[in-house]
């Protein structure tokens, strides 16, 4: 088993963690509070840019210019009011500030008489079809691109047309700052998004792997064929709570799920140091099997193993201040192994070797191990095994049992 390991995040300063949530309301889904952030981030970033370029503008003595940047300073402010008052608007947002830097950036190419007259300012919309890719996603991004180029190229062909008003001294430093500064912009976003789907395809395979075992999981990613494959020699392990249904009465929910998880996790360790495979739990049932998905000539040895690990654990420990004893039934032979559904699938064995296990179980005492002479053929060499007798089994009819009681090598 796969456990998901948590890395620790870094805490951004409380300030700044406010400006970026501005938008942010109760119920937001993760991916909805992700792009409000970025884009209000992007909102706050943009304010200082443009103010920069406002004041370039009056340095060149270019006023108007100057007054058309400031607009887009005005929209940038007032978005960032909107969204903190209105957090609902923030699609709508998205349209003002795509629109008006889109116009705003036609208009410059037009009043300095170019593209590269204009000191490319037209590249600042490469900052919008993102922010649109990022917020919307769907057909509206498309429309601001289409939007984008329309626009951009009327006011290169118009530029041509009239002459400019403004003549931009040193139009090269003008043009390689905005160059730098959508590249960083684009850069960032695109380096924030790489790294959050690489984050989140991290954690969605390690909750795979803790529902699967991982080379089911490896063959699910890669294929949608049906998995399902026979193996004619595994050992199933069934445990259950002995008098759980008198004792749960009386515990409130929580004092007994956090029961029910104290002891499982437990369980948990000792099939991940057995590097055997937990099938699933059923209430207080708990299955594990071995020789599945990967074939093991000491299946039923491994098992035994695990079985008297559980039993000594439980004999030793109490749980949430209780002392438990658990019913324990193993049984040997083929097995068939496969994925069921499509949403919330899992991983499961069927056979009459799994059933037999379950009556394994069911049948035994408390506090004791019990298995089927299968398993006995394939584990009296290795360890101290009791027969109990001849015991009515439910769909088998009468069976010779036996108690795993010990290892012939205690060491192991």
């Amino acid at each position: 088993m796969v456990d998901v390991v948590r890395r620790p995040k870094r805490r951004l300063p409380a300030w700044l963690d406010r400006a970026l949530s501005t938008a942010v309301v109760p119920g937001d889904s993760q991916d909805t509070v992700r792009t409000k952030r970025l884009l209000t981030g992007s909102l706050w970033v943009s304010v200082p840019a443009i103010a920069i370029s406002v004041i370039q503008l009056l340095v060149f003595e270019a006023p108007v210019a100057a007054g058309l940047i400031a607009v887009a300073l005005i929209v940038s402010l007032g978005s960032l009011l909107a969204l903190w008052v209105w957090p609902g608007s923030y699609p709508g947002v998205m349209h003002v500030v795509a629109g008006g830097n889109i116009m705003l950036s036609a208009s410059l190419v037009v009043v300095f008489g170019g593209l590269l007259e204009s000191g490319v300012n037209s590249v600042w919309g490469l900052v919008v079809l993102v922010g649109a890719v990022v917020v919307f996603g769907d057909w509206r991004a498309n429309f601001w691109l289409g939007f984008y180029v329309v626009v951009t190229v009327l006011a290169a062909v118009w530029a041509n047309q009239i002459e400019a008003l403004y003549t931009l001294p040193r139009a090269e430093y003008v043009a390689m700052f905005n160059l730098m500064a959508v590249v960083f912009f684009v850069y960032g976003v695109f380096f924030y998004y790489v790294r959050q789907r690489t984050i989140l395809l991290d954690q969605s395979d390690a909750l795979l792997r803790n529902v699967l075992p991982n080379e089911v999981a490896d063959r699910l990613k890669t294929s949608q064929e049906t998995i399902a494959e026979s193996f004619e020699a595994a050992s199933i392990l069934f445990a259950d709570v002995a008098g759980f249904t008198p004792m749960s009465a009386g515990m409130t929910p929580r004092e007994l799920v956090s029961l029910l998880d104290e002891v499982f996790s437990a369980f948990d360790t000792m099939v991940e140091d057995r590097e055997l495979e937990k099938i699933k739990t059923i209430g207080d049932a708990y299955m594990v099997a071995s020789g599945v998905p990967h074939l093991r000539p000491d299946h039923a040895q491994a098992l035994c193993h695990l079985a008297l690990d559980m039993r000594d654990h439980v004999a030793s420990h109490s749980f949430q201040g209780r002392q438990l004893e658990f019913r324990i039934g193993i049984n040997s032979g083929p097995v068939v192994a496969g994925i069921i559904g499509r949403h919330k699938f899992s991983y499961d064995l069927w056979g009459d070797s799994v059933n037999t296990a379950s009556r394994m179980e069911s049948s035994g005492s408390p506090g004791k191990i019990q298995i089927t002479e299968a398993t006995l053929r394939l584990v009296e060499d290795e360890f101290v095994c009791e027969p109990r007798g001849v015991v009515e089994v439910k769909g088998k009819g009468p069976m010779p049992v036996w108690h795993l009681m010990g290892r012939l090598d205690p060491a192991r």
